[in-house]
């Protein structure tokens, strides 16, 4: 039977996902067990807290209810109206919310239990509610604080100014009788007071009976006090009559107050609470107690029920894994066994194979996908064997043997039967070139030694060249520098003529301006000349004393005829200074526009002699590289001799070394044609290099063309002039 390693491996895992299939589900029922046990424990826990808040709202209204008995304003009363009302709403909705939530029947009835326990208990608390709003106690000791005081004190000012009247009367029986009757209206009036006050802190409804009938009586006592009074006030000779209405107010108002005491409304609410309400109330919190218990009891009932499934599954997880762990160790232990046994037989089997043994076999005992291995692996070995056999022959030379590939995907037989096949061929094509390059050579060696010869000529003469175009770049270099020098020169000139000619501008000026200057000496002295014919004047006017003003007003217009004179002849002298210096200045101005021009040209020349140097020397160096390369191809035609002989003898060589292999005889001359086309064109390369041999003529230099002057001034050159036999030799 055939077992594959794929059906172990299945049969393994298949065991293995079985069982853990088994612990899936096992702990997949299990954990949702445990999750609707905590769904049910979250459940029970919120109701449970929620039965916990409703007992603290219970406690809140059973406070509220105390706090609107003992409150004493209407505003109080309703505040706390307000808190329980909030308080019943929420308990409701608590209750509401537990109900909805309960799960088992118990439940549901102990929360109907405590809805009707409830139900009473708000019974209870709305007649406390109602009876407690009457306010009756409060109400009475506001409408006595309020209304009684100021009746009551306006009773006691009557009496008092009514007493003071009769104490003013002399003493007399009826004065005493008087004032007896007005002390007895006080002590009752004094003792309804006291009744009144008694009233409003009473406890229970018959202490309230009693202290009512009490005040009825102390009321009638008033009146019959107040009746009883009149006879004996009226014989004092008083009429009571303020005394009687203010007695009437009084009684009035105690009345009304005694009317609303005796509603008992706070304590009949404190009754109802101390009675019926406490009941209820204890009994809603003995039913909402109850509940709890019960939830507190099914939680932990539902804990130990889940520990306790816990604890089996986990023994029943823990022994399936225990059964998975021993099938997947054992089912890997015994393919890991399987596999690696075959394995290692086979590896041993490609390592042998992989350092060139191939004697080695491997017995064959699987029926499965490694006994197909080793199988295919022998038969790889018996294939390389054949092949290792026949590259053998080869390797002694033996290039007749026929390489069959086993099939088209045989990549190793299709190389050696390319191999063999190309390697006669090499060898045929070998043979043929080898005796060609041992003939070729020997004419190459020849022709090397006359390449040789002529690149010698060719050194000598471009040295030659190259000392003559050192010459002639030096003479050019002279010529730039005395161009150059020209045009500092020219420029100087240049500039020298414009200071001139600005010198001669300023000396016309300046000459102007003595001309004018004169003008204004000669005005002067035409001044003089008349102002000394006034003064000769004036000294004739005076007769003997201006004799000697008249000699020196005579001096004066010697003097001033005399500078008359000499201005005139300064100032024909500037005039033609001035003509002198224009004709001058013109002269300079015509000048400097040539001395510019002469300054350009110069310039242009000391260009094109810097443009020649710069061409000199390029060709200077061109010829010296030029030099160099001649020289270094004598030398490398003397080793292209060297290296020809040597490979004549290599050729031979390489004769005797092909020869060492076999190959039919008609396949030697077969690739001997494209080895004599080889030979042929090296032999007319020879043929050319040995024709360059000829001496060169060096052509007569030619004399150099006149420049052109340009349009504009300078010097034109003519760069597209023919060429010369010359101009190959610097063309690429």
């Amino acid at each position: 039977m055939r077992l594959t390693v794929k059906a172990k491996l299945a049969g393994a895992f298949g065991v293995v996902i079985i069982l853990s299939a088994i612990t899936g589900g096992l702990a997949y029922t299990k954990l949702t067990q445990l999750a609707d046990t905590s769904d049910l424990l979250v459940n029970r826990s919120a109701r449970l807290e929620k039965a916990g808040e409703l007992q603290n709202f219970i406690l809140e209204q059973a406070r509220a209810d105390r706090d609107i008995i003992i409150a004493s304003t209407d505003a109080e009363m309703q505040k706390v109206v307000d808190e329980i009302k909030q308080h019943r709403q929420e308990a409701t909705r608590l209750r509401e919310d537990m109900y909805a939530g309960a799960v088992g029947e118990t439940g549901k009835r102990m929360i109907e239990k405590f809805a009707s326990a409830y139900e009473k208990m708000n019974l209870a608390e709305d007649s406390i509610i109602k009876f407690a709003l009457m306010n009756s106690n409060n109400r009475g000791a506001q409408l006595w604080s309020s209304d009684g005081q100021p009746v009551l004190k306006d009773w006691n000012d009557a009496i008092d100014a009514l007493s003071a009247e009769v104490s003013h009367m002399p003493i007399s029986i009826e004065r005493a009788n008087a004032l007896m009757a007005l002390q007895t209206i006080r002590l009752e009036g004094v003792r309804a007071q006291r009744q009144v006050v008694l009233s409003f802190s009473v406890s229970s409804m018959d202490d309230l009976s009693a202290g009512m009938k009490v005040m009825d009586e102390r009321l009638t006592a008033l009146r019959n006090a107040m009746q009883q009074s009149n006879a004996p006030l009226a014989a004092a000779g008083f009429t009571p009559t303020a005394l009687a209405t203010q007695t009437e107010r009084l009684v009035k108002i105690t009345s009304q107050v005694a009317d609303i005491v005796k509603e008992g409304g706070n304590i009949r609410a404190g009754v109802i609470a101390a009675t019926e309400g406490r009941a209820n109330t204890v009994e809603a919190i003995n039913t909402s107690a109850a509940y709890i218990g019960y939830l507190k009891k099914t939680m932990s009932d539902l804990a130990e029920e889940s520990a306790s499934d816990a604890a089996r599954a986990k023994l029943i997880l823990i022994s399936i894994i225990i059964v998975s762990l021993l099938a997947a160790v054992g089912s890997a232990i015994w393919i890991a066994v399987n596999i690696s046994r075959g394995l290692s037989r086979a590896v041993g089997l490609a390592n042998a194979v992989g350092i060139g043994d191939l004697s080695q076999k491997i017995d064959v005992s699987s029926n499965d996908e490694v006994g197909d291995l080793v199988r295919a692996l022998n038969g790889m070995t018996v294939n390389l064997n054949a092949t290792a056999a026949l590259a053998n022959e080869i390797a002694h030379g033996n290039l007749m043997v026929e390489a069959k590939p086993l099939s088209d995907k045989d990549t190793l037989g299709l190389a050696l039967e390319r191999m063999v096949e190309k390697l006669r061929q090499i060898v045929s094509e070998a043979l043929t070139a080898a005796q060609n390059v041992s003939a070729g050579s020997q004419e190459l060696s020849a022709s090397a030694e006359q390449l040789s010869q002529g690149a010698t000529e060719q050194a000598s003469s471009a040295e030659e060249a190259s000392s003559s175009m050192e010459e002639m770049a030096s003479n050019v270099k002279q010529n730039a520098d005395n161009a150059n020098q020209t045009e500092k020169i020219a420029a100087q000139s240049a500039k020298d003529a414009e200071a001139s000619g600005a010198a001669v501008g300023r000396a016309v000026n300046a000459m102007q301006t003595i001309a004018e200057k004169i003008t204004i000496v000669q005005e002067i002295a035409r001044q003089t000349d008349l102002l000394a014919l006034n003064a000769a004047v004036e000294a004739a006017r005076a007769g003997e004393h201006g004799k000697g003003f008249a000699v020196v007003a005579s001096e004066v217009r010697k003097l001033a005829e005399r500078s008359q004179a000499a201005a005139a002849e300064i100032g024909t002298l500037s005039v033609e200074t001035v003509k002198v210096a224009q004709e001058a200045g013109s002269m300079l101005g015509k000048l400097v526009p040539d001395i510019k021009k002469t300054a350009e040209l110069v310039e242009e020349i000391t260009a094109a002699c810097r443009e020649q140097d710069v061409g000199s020397a390029q060709i200077n160096q061109a010829i010296q590289q030029l030099d160099k390369v001649g020289q270094q191809n004598a030398s490398a035609s003397e080793q292209v001799s060297s290296t020809s002989e040597e490979l004549a003898s290599q050729a031979e060589q390489l004769q005797s070394t092909i020869a060492y292999f076999r190959i039919e005889s008609g396949a030697k001359g077969h690739a001997a044609a494209p080895i004599d086309r080889a030979v042929n064109q090296l032999r007319t390369k020879a043929a050319h290099m040995a024709a360059a041999e000829r001496p060169v003529k060096r052509p007569q230099a030619r004399p150099a063309r006149a420049m052109k002057a340009a349009g504009g001034g300078g010097f034109a050159f003519e760069m597209n002039d023919g060429e010369d036999d010359r101009d190959a030799d610097f063309q690429r």
